[in-house]
């Protein structure tokens, strides 16, 4: 027995529009801090981000992440 495609007439794709640059949305960036795996629509959860502007957010919290120390601490181990 042949397998059977399925077919349409039309076919539109819907795209998300980034809410910081106005381009196409590639990454639906989730802005909420909980646990939960799926947060099923929850609007103020996520946001839909340009592949620039997510990669700009997510290198502004790797660089607000970093453990620097303080300037004292690193002078007292010169002088030891």
């Amino acid at each position: 027995m042949p397998a059977l495609m399925a077919t349409a007439e039309y076919v539109t794709k819907v795209h998300a529009v980034c809410t910081r640059t106005g381009n196409l949305a590639n990454y639906s960036y989730r802005k909420a801090k909980s646990d939960e795996l799926v947060l099923l629509g929850e609007v103020d959860e996520y946001e839909p981000l340009s592949r620039s502007a997510y990669y700009k957010l997510m290198l502004r919290e790797k660089v607000r992440n970093i453990n620097v120390k303080d300037a004292e601490d690193i002078s007292k181990k010169k002088e030891a």
